[in-house]
């Protein structure tokens, strides 16, 4: 497994493309969960081909499925608080582990800050209308609306 941690992917530059972001609570055909809802809503923001994408890949859903969406961009202040947070908790919880160790750990759970543009998503399995469960995958559209779980190729 390569984590987004890795020298071979934090080399490549991230920078914004100008693409719009756009509020996907405001687009009816999606489902939008706010457990992991900011003060400045930008949880529910998604690049525009992004949502073009998910509505894509919604259609081809079996009837009475749809896509939950439950983090979209997430600002680098808020990416750097949610990676030092739980490696801080690491720290705790394996006192024996390195600072090395630690960010690899932290990135096997968490992404390093820099690469929650709205370009990815948390997502869970297309479900019904329903509360839904815990579980969360973190998930990329290709640009046929194909969807990719992490670690798929």
């Amino acid at each position: 497994m390569i984590l987004l941690s890795d020298r071979r992917v934090s080399a490549i530059p991230v920078s914004d493309n100008g693409e719009a972001l756009v509020d996907v609570r405001q687009v009816a055909e999606l489902r939008v969960d706010d457990r992991l809802a900011d003060a400045a809503g930008a949880y529910a923001h998604l690049r525009e081909a992004t949502v073009q994408r998910l509505l894509a890949a919604q259609r081809t859903l079996p009837r009475g499925l749809r896509l939950l969406i439950i983090e979209g961009y997430r600002p680098l202040s808020l990416q750097t608080t949610y990676f030092e947070s739980y490696k801080d908790e690491l720290r705790h919880r394996y006192p024996e582990w390195d600072s090395a160790r630690r960010h690899v750990e932290a990135n096997k759970y968490i992404s390093p800050p820099g690469h929650g543009t709205g370009r990815w998503i948390c997502r869970e399995a297309p479900v019904e209308d329903r509360p839904p469960p815990p579980k969360i995958t973190i998930t990329r559209l290709s640009a046929g609306g194909a969807i990719r779980s992490a670690g798929e190729s």
